[in-house]
């Protein structure tokens, strides 16, 4: 009887191990969810606040913005996100830095022009004092493939 008592708290501790662990990535993807409605709706108080002070944004067009420069061009109208979904995201953490990757759809007008479909992103996170920001986002055009669903895309 002892040694099952011992086997249900063993497995109620991993249980709620486990928990605490989805509601931890589940806070992590809240960060990407913010970054990307931010971006459509042109929420730029928003990103002042989510963009790490180092920010660098990598388009799929190829082109490279730091923190000001990215939101004084969707400001302007330079940049206009009119859908961005990110899905299949895998993470992997180092100390306070969170790498995740993933695909999706990216839909917008830019100058340069930016290629619009299927993207394979990558987006860092980091711990700044008690809030989690974006460090880097970014975009690169793929051919879709059944192999692209696990993350295996072919750049375009």
């Amino acid at each position: 009887m002892k040694s099952l008592r011992t086997c249900l708290l063993i497995l109620a501790a991993c249980a709620l191990t486990l928990h605490l662990g989805v509601r931890a990535a589940a806070a992590r993807a809240d960060v990407v969810e913010v970054y990307a409605n931010a971006v459509i709706s042109a929420d730029t108080e928003m990103l002042e606040k989510i963009l790490a002070p180092n920010y660098w944004h990598i388009a799929a067009n190829g082109h490279i913005q730091d923190k000001e420069h990215f939101i004084a061009s969707i400001r302007n109208k330079k940049l206009v996100i009119d859908h961005l979904t990110l899905s299949n995201l895998r993470r992997s953490m180092i100390g306070g830095c969170t790498l995740l990757t993933g695909n999706g759809i990216l839909r917008g007008t830019a100058t340069p022009a930016l290629p619009e479909g299927l993207m394979r992103y990558s987006v860092v996170i980091a711990r700044n004092g008690d809030t989690e920001q974006v460090v880097l986002f970014q975009a690169t055009p793929v051919v879709p493939s059944a192999d692209c669903k696990d993350g295996n895309c072919a750049i375009r």
